[in-house]
């Protein structure tokens, strides 16, 4: 049984915590305009292909990635504490995906130097 580690929520994070910070929102942003980008990316595939069977499969390749960027979204750790950023285990994808806070410890991603 782990033991929660409290952090003052006043205490900015270290260099290296920003730099981790940064990494786990970029990964986020990407992950939303790869969601967005399906189906702007579906309508170029269809006008291109000259018959409409590429499209299911590059469908499916599209959401295997999708589903594969998530979940390393969803398995990041805290910089700080070291435990799992985002707790939820039954939507893991869309609560790393919106998770702006780490369940154990508090830190946020918008920590910035003050």
């Amino acid at each position: 049984m782990s033991t929660r580690r409290n952090y003052p929520s006043w205490l900015p994070p270290s260099p290296r915590e920003r730099a981790e910070l940064l990494r786990m929102r970029r990964r986020q942003h990407l992950l939303l305009a790869w969601m967005v980008g399906l189906i702007p990316s579906g309508w170029i595939v269809v006008l291109l292909a000259p018959d409409e069977s590429f499209f299911v499969p590059f469908t499916l390749l599209w959401v295997a990635v999708g589903l594969w960027f998530a979940e390393r979204l969803g398995a990041a750790r805290c910089p700080r504490c070291g435990c799992d950023f985002c707790d939820k285990h039954e939507l893991a994808y869309w609560a790393g995906l919106f998770s702006h806070r780490c369940e154990n410890c508090g830190l946020t991603l918008e920590n910035r130097e003050r």
